[in-house]
C-alpha cells in the first residue's frame, strides 16, 4: 500500500461523486484495509496501529495537497506547492522570491519559513496567498497553526497571508456543539478551517473544502 493505491481509491470516488472529499473518512477506511493486508504479509509481528498513524499522517497530507492543487489550479492563475520545499536552501529565482515573500523575521534570531503543508502563491509576481496545514485532528497542530497567523500579522509584507487548515475532524472538535481550546484557535485566530465531511453546518470561519477556491479568488 503506497500513496498512488490511496489516490487511485479517492480517484475512483471522484468518478462518481465530484465532492469525494466529504468521504475521506471512508476513503481512509478502505485504505487502512489493504495497508493492514500488506503490513501483515511483510511481517507478522508489526504494530499495525502505530505503523498506520504515521502512514495515514504523511499521506492524508499528500491526499489534501493532490486534491487542493487540482481544485485551485484549474479554477485560479495560482500555483500550489509544498511547504517543504521552500525550506531548501537551494532554490530557483520563482521559488526564491515566494521564500522572501512567506518569511517571517524574527530579529537576531533569523528569518524562518513558517510551519505549512500547502503553500498557494501567484506565479506572476511570487506573492504568498495563503498557507495550509493538513491534520487528521484539530490537536495535532492548530495552536501552531494559529502562532504563525500571529507572527505573520504583524509584519506589512505578510499581514494579508491566509492561514487555513484543512482536517476530516476525526474526533469531532470542530463540528461538535461544545467548544474547547482547540476549536476556539481554529474559529478565531485562523483566516478558515476547512472540513472534509458531510453536512456540515457552516458558520463563521467554519467551512467545506468547496468555499476554498471562492475564498481565494476574494484575495485577487
Amino acid at each position: 500500500m503506497n500513496f498512488e493505491d490511496l489516490k487511485q481509491i479517492y480517484d475512483d470516488r471522484r468518478k462518481q461523486n465530484p465532492k469525494a472529499y466529504e468521504d475521506i473518512a471512508s476513503i481512509l477506511k478502505e485504505a487502512r484495509e489493504m495497508f493492514e493486508t500488506d503490513r501483515l504479509t511483510e511481517n507478522p509481528n508489526v504494530d499495525i496501529g502505530q505503523a498506520w498513524r504515521a502512514w495515514k499522517g504523511k499521506n492524508f497530507e499528500r491526499l489534501v495537497h493532490y486534491i487542493v492543487s487540482d481544485m485551485i489550479e484549474t479554477q485560479l492563475p495560482l500555483k500550489v506547492i509544498s511547504g517543504s520545499i521552500l525550506e531548501r536552501k537551494r532554490l530557483d529565482k520563482d521559488l526564491g522570491r515566494v521564500k522572501r515573500n512567506l518569511l517571517v523575521d524574527f530579529g537576531r534570531q533569523g528569518s524562518f519559513v513558517p510551519d505549512a503543508d500547502i503553500v498557494v502563491y501567484s506565479p506572476s509576481d511570487g506573492r504568498v496567498i495563503a498557507i495550509i496545514s493538513c491534520k487528521i485532528t484539530l490537536r495535532e497542530r492548530i495552536a501552531q497553526s494559529g502562532f504563525w497567523k500571529l507572527r505573520l500579522k504583524c509584519d506589512a509584507i505578510t499581514s494579508h497571508i491566509k492561514v487555513l487548515f484543512v482536517t476530516p475532524d476525526e474526533d469531532g472538535t470542530l463540528v461538535s456543539e461544545k467548544t474547547n481550546k482547540s476549536k476556539a484557535i481554529a474559529l478565531n485566530t485562523l483566516d478558515g478551517a476547512y472540513v472534509l465531511r458531510r453536512n456540515v453546518v457552516q458558520n463563521h470561519n467554519l467551512m467545506t473544502l468547496d468555499k476554498l477556491v471562492e475564498e481565494l479568488r476574494k484575495c485577487l
